[in-house]
């Protein structure tokens, strides 16, 4: 009877589609009241041995089967059913339901409160004009009941108040299990859909957020452009000056580090620009190992007293939007670098690329669940990429909240590059997990499909 438009990704659609899921709560519905139907049938010819007129009663009930085979078949197409077809679905039943209760006693039959379940059903799932046409139909079927009916023949009239009684109390059971059954079902979908929209206006919260910061980004990378390059323009006076004057060959490594510097940030905007135009030709996928290698050395590069040991060779494997996953790895990296700075030559960062069945699910924190867990439930092949460091590691309580906003730590960070590294894998499918132990160090994994 029953981009930022990108983190709207829509939610996991249950068993049956969801503009279907009222009338599949009817089809069960109708199932439930069908085998109700012919289990009092059963009772009151078998046990009771009131005579009762079997062929029109069961025809009525193979009806009903046929109306719900309908309903089946209709639950195959994809377009939403409407009131107007809800309504009719009901009112089919109020209708077969006041033919039952025609040949079998009308309004003296116990069971004439099954009208009940229809109308909670239709309460439940119908706009009012409709919920009020549907109870004025089973008003007007059942005052119609109270004078046109075949009565009950009754052997035995001793005992038929005795069997009115226990029908009523059959009656009241049945019908009690199935509004509960379905009015609960109706109400926890109400909530899901709530759940749902609230996580969607999360969702929307965030990639507002996450579009704030990334024009702020694109305007400060604009406004770097030009005073690099006068920078740079200096060095190389510096070095010609230096090439003359002897005297200024002291300053030689100092100069060195600065143009080293000067290169890394260029490479960086030249990366950004690049990045942008491969996802504008939709390019933006290559063989992980050679792109996760050529990343690793352009990270050394900005950290070179930093100890990196990597593990990146899976031949084969092949992923896509590499610019959001360039920017969560140097966004890990950077943060393992600031935490083991205070060890000195002890200070160790290890990464690791494996297989998503190898890697540790220990949930200790991760991106908020309003973005969670695509890639789990879409079949594709996923990876890991783990960095661990050896540094201080994260106290519990700033562990709760990475991810979820700005925060302000002890050792100066804002928190703003792990929020878009949360938000960057939730955009790509994946998920990013955290744990640490304070004073021993920081494991971040990142999962991600591969194409």
């Amino acid at each position: 009877m029953n981009s930022p438009s990108s983190f709207l990704a829509a939610a996991s659609l249950p068993a049956d589609p969801p503009q279907h899921l009222l009338l599949s709560r009817l089809f069960w519905l109708r199932w439930a009241m069908v085998a109700g139907e012919l289990l009092v049938l059963a009772g009151a010819h078998i046990w009771l041995h009131i005579a009762l007129p079997m062929s029109p009663l069961l025809a009525l009930i193979l009806l009903q089967l046929l109306i719900n085979g309908g309903t089946w078949l209709r639950m195959r197409w994809a377009r939403p059913a409407e009131q107007g077809e809800l309504f009719m679905q009901l009112w089919l039943d109020v209708a077969v339901l006041t033919a039952l209760l025609y040949f079998s006693g009308g309004s003296t039959n116990p069971f004439v409160s099954f009208y009940l379940p229809a109308l909670a059903a239709g309460a439940a799932t119908l706009s009012w004009p409709y919920a009020l046409l549907l109870a004025l139909c089973a008003l007007g079927g059942y005052s119609g009941l109270v004078y046109f009916y075949e009565p009950l023949h009754i052997h035995d009239h001793g005992q038929a108040m005795a069997y009115h009684l226990a029908g009523m109390w059959i009656n009241f059971t049945i019908s009690a299990l199935l509004i509960t059954w379905f009015v609960s079902r109706i109400a926890a979908a109400v909530r899901s859909r709530d759940r749902q929209l609230g996580q969607a206006r999360e969702r929307q919260l965030q990639s507002h957020r996450i579009l704030a910061l990334g024009t702020q980004a694109a305007g400060a990378a604009h406004a770097l452009n030009t005073p690099l390059s006068t920078v740079a323009v200096i060095a190389g006076e510096l070095r010609r000056e230096m090439a003359d004057n002897p005297a200024l060959s002291v300053y030689d490594e100092d100069l060195r580090i600065v143009e080293e510097q000067i290169a890394v940030c260029k490479a960086a905007l030249e990366s950004m620009r690049l990045d942008a135009d491969a996802q504008l030709r939709n390019e933006d996928s290559a063989a992980i190992t050679p792109w996760l290698t050529s990343l690793l050395e352009g990270w050394r590069l900005r950290h070179p007293a930093v100890l990196l040991v990597a593990e990146v060779h899976q031949p084969g494997w092949v992923a896509s939007q590499l610019q959001d996953l360039s920017q969560i790895l140097l966004t890990l990296l950077d943060n393992a670098a600031h935490a083991v700075r205070g060890r000195g030559h002890q200070g160790e960062i290890r990464l690791r690329l494996l297989s998503a069945d190898a890697g540790d699910a220990t949930k200790v924190a991760e991106a908020p669940s309003s973005f969670g867990g695509a890639s789990s439930r879409s079949g594709k092949k996923t990876a890991i990429i783990e960095v661990s460091d050896n540094g201080s590691g994260i106290a519990p309580e700033l562990l709760q909240r990475l991810g979820h906003g700005p925060v302000v730590s002890s050792s100066g960070g804002s928190g703003i590059g792990l929020m878009l590294a949360f938000a960057s894998a939730a955009h790509l499918g994946g998920k990013l997990r955290l744990r640490s132990v304070p004073g021993e160090g920081t494991v971040a994994q990142l999962r991600f499909p591969l194409r």
